[in-house]
């Protein structure tokens, strides 16, 4: 049971790993990223709306920039553990002591980019206006209410198909 344990949490966090090398790589792109503009880590979604000067989007384009540079060895090796496991696994093998090793590697280096994202975001949240932080506040708002009512809605028809 434990290995079990194990190798779930070690899929779980290389698929979750994977999606950040997908972002990563989306938005150095700029074609595959979140976000209509490929915003890569999701950081340009609160931006929208916030009419920012010349002025402010230069300094968001220096501090992104400055954080792709920082994390690009973190990226590298976050996709070249998801090629080690993906050799360690080929063909139904399985090593859980390397498996684990590498999620554990994984983890670590998720956490790396979890930090810089949120780094990045204070960064960018500084160089706002009291105005456009008050809207960025209110955006986000309505963002908690959408979700709230997708995740009723959701609820709600699960129910209703699990009553028939």
């Amino acid at each position: 049971m434990k290995k079990l344990l194990i190798a779930i949490l070690a899929i779980v966090i290389v698929a979750t790993g994977a999606i950040f090398i997908f972002a990563q790589k989306g938005g150095q792109e700029g074609k595959h990223g979140f976000g209509k503009r490929g915003h890569r880590g999701g950081h340009g979604f609160f931006l929208r709306g916030l009419d920012l000067t010349d002025e402010q989007k230069a300094q968001v384009k220096q501090i992104r920039e400055a954080s792709k540079e920082k994390n690009k060895a973190v990226r590298e090796q976050l996709k070249a553990n998801h090629q080690k496991l993906a050799e360690l696994t080929a063909n139904g093998a399985f090593d859980g002591a390397q498996v684990t090793a590498i999620a554990n590697s994984q983890g670590a280096l998720q956490a790396q980019m979890i930090v810089e994202k949120e780094r990045v975001k204070s960064q960018i949240f500084a160089i706002l206006t009291d105005e456009q932080k008050a809207k960025a506040a209110q955006m986000k708002e309505q963002m908690k209410e959408r979700f709230k009512e997708r995740m009723n809605k959701r609820q709600n028809s699960q129910e209703k198909s699990g009553d028939e």
